[in-house]
């Protein structure tokens, strides 16, 4: 694979469009998606990464001892919970999954157009060098996308 151009595809307008009338067919799918705040991601419990067994073992210890469960809490809307939680789970991998494959794409064809933008640049710095009409303009105009940085002097050693 060539590192100037990792990509070369098309994606038109209307398979674009297919995808969003799908990606809004998947909604419907998902009515009672909803999003959460920043700060409610902060403050609800949750079952994490690092509880992953929590789910399983505790079905499994109210399952073999129901006469603890608290009468308030209702063990088929549990199951339900626990069934929608393991089924979302599922596809949620699937679309992080494809969700990873877009923002890699996208950084390849982004890297693509990089490439192709540096080079173009270095050129018209050769131009401006060699007195070509408009390439001074050119380059002042691009300039601002590669600022230098500012070089922190080395302190000189004590004796």
């Amino acid at each position: 694979m060539s590192n100037d151009n990792r990509i070369s595809a098309e994606l038109n307008d209307d398979v674009k469009q297919q995808i969003f009338t799908k990606i809004s067919e998947i909604e419907g799918l998902l009515p009672f998606l909803f999003n959460l705040t920043p700060e409610d991601r902060r403050k609800i419990p949750h079952i994490a990464t690092e509880r992953g067994a929590m789910d399983e073992d505790f079905a499994r210890q109210m399952a073999a001892h129901p006469e603890l469960l608290p009468n308030f809490v209702d063990a088929a809307e549990l199951e339900r919970d626990r069934a929608l939680r393991s089924a979302l789970l599922d596809v949620q991998a699937r679309l992080d999954a494809l969700q990873k494959k877009l923002s890699d794409t996208t950084q390849a064809v982004g890297s693509d157009i990089y490439q192709a933008y540096l080079a173009y640049y270095a050129n018209v710095q050769q131009a401006a060098k060699r007195g070509v009409s408009a390439a001074s303009a050119i380059l002042a105009d691009l300039r601002r996308f590669f600022p230098r940085s500012a070089r922190t002097p080395v302190p000189p050693e004590t004796p």
